[in-house]
């Protein structure tokens, strides 16, 4: 167990950094050392989601340890975390539809406590902490120099900007259109 730092919610739209304690990662699971942790307007919106929890779901970080099932990454790795967690079996994850997996994956409920108890984890993986537990399906291995501030909205802010124009519009090259606001997600639009 680590004893760690992290940003709780209460659900009432206010949080406080609070100690909790983070167990070690199961035979599927990735513990994370978080270097740096996006902040987008669902993180926002989560303050006021009624249930007590650890917010962020956008980081960036080094491998402390990993299961013993793991094996596309190992200690020492620097890694993003992706919030959309797929099983792989379920109709959307078979269809390639991952980022609406009907049944996603995640680490253990007691991955994380406070004051002795479980405590949930935004999207399952909790980045405004010092240490999580996620599962080995939200790691991905960054084999490319980058600062963790930037890798940190890869899971995302550019994911959902890129997704936006790529899937869901479909925008061909030649073609015009409009972005409103030019945050993290409208500046990925554009590129």
């Amino acid at each position: 167990m680590i004893n760690s730092y992290a940003a709780i919610t209460d659900g009432q739209g206010n949080f406080e950094i609070k100690q909790i304690e983070v167990n070690q990662p199961a035979e599927d699971e990735v513990l994370v050392e978080i270097k740096a942790a996006g902040i987008c307007h669902t993180d926002w919106d989560s303050l006021s989601w009624g249930k007590q929890m650890i917010l962020g779901h956008e980081g960036a970080g080094i491998v402390l340890e990993t299961g013993k099932n793991v094996n596309h990454v190992k200690s020492g790795d620097a890694v993003l975390l992706n919030w959309a967690i797929p099983c792989y079996t379920c109709f959307q994850c078979i269809n390639g539809n991952y980022a609406i997996c009907e049944d996603q994956k995640h680490a253990h409920p007691e991955a994380s406590m406070f004051n002795n108890s479980p405590i949930e984890r935004s999207f399952k993986i909790g980045t405004m902490s010092n240490h999580t537990v996620v599962n080995q399906a939200a790691v991905i291995k960054m084999d490319t120099e980058i600062a963790f501030s930037s890798a940190a909205i890869v899971g995302c802010g550019v994911m959902t900007g890129y997704g936006s124009v790529i899937n869901a519009a479909k925008v061909k090259p030649g073609s015009s259109l409009v972005v409103i606001g030019c945050g993290g997600v409208g500046l990925n639009v554009i590129q």
